[in-house]
């Protein structure tokens, strides 16, 4: 190796904590609710799967007070609901509701899909916030009428795909107290992409097979794909 290759890989080693050689791993701008929309998953899927994207929706921005406050663990339910609890210092966001295959009932599987902007190192942060939130509130009892059954919302955090800056997976599984009839515990996930300042957020519900989750999972690859995209594929029918 010549000495310029030498020093040039001497000071590849040397910034490799601060930027990668030859890329920035700095945060983007965020986004507006209007632009962060346009990267929505598109509205025709693969497998005859569809999504409908929701009206855009400037997050209001939280108060200094609301930001010092904790998220109580008993408002707590499923994957989204940790990651909700996790981004409410985003600037923006924006929803998709998508479906398709077939569930156990006949009908289509849903899934949602929520983009959030931040600005400088938040993105970043939330993702901590997040796994800070779950180990904090591993098992919680969802409050009930004294009538009703005892619930409890169990929360864990797995390793996400290898896809984006970071990722994680919220599993959360609601399972009825012993004198419940309410049959075998639900399960809803939650998995989380970084792409810069930007969280890409992929739930299931309550409702589904672990098959039915994986299925609706599955689009994550899609979705990141929209997020990076200078181009991304439209997000109405029509477009």
């Amino acid at each position: 190796m010549t000495n310029t290759g030498i020093r040039y890989v001497a000071g590849c080693v040397m910034l490799a904590l601060v930027t990668a050689c030859g890329s920035s791993t700095k945060p983007q701008p965020a986004m507006p609710a209007a632009e962060l929309r346009t990267h929505l998953l598109p509205a025709a899927l693969p497998d005859g799967w569809t999504s409908v994207a929701e009206p855009k929706d400037e997050k209001p921005k939280r108060t200094a007070a609301a930001s010092a406050t904790p998220p109580s663990c008993t408002d707590l339910l499923d994957g989204q609901s940790v990651v909700d609890a996790s981004t409410t210092g985003s600037s923006a966001s924006a929803t998709a509701m998508f479906s398709g295959g077939h569930s156990v009932g006949n009908g289509v599987i849903p899934g949602t899909e929520t983009l959030y902007s931040f600005p400088g190192d938040g993105a970043h942060q939330a993702m901590q916030d997040m796994r800070n939130l779950v180990g904090r509130c591993r098992s919680v009892e969802l409050p009930h009428a004294s009538w009703e059954p005892a619930e409890t919302a169990g929360f864990a955090v797995a390793e996400g795909p290898r896809l984006g800056d970071e990722s994680l997976v919220i599993h959360a599984t609601v399972t009825a107290g012993a004198t419940s009839t309410a049959g075998d515990p639900q399960s809803a996930d939650a998995t989380v992409v970084r792409v810069g300042s930007s969280l890409v957020v992929i739930s299931s519900v309550l409702s589904l097979t672990r098959a039915e989750a994986d299925a609706v999972a599955a689009f994550m690859p899609v979705a990141v794909e929209q997020i990076k995209s200078n181009h991304p594929k439209p997000v109405d029918a029509g477009s």
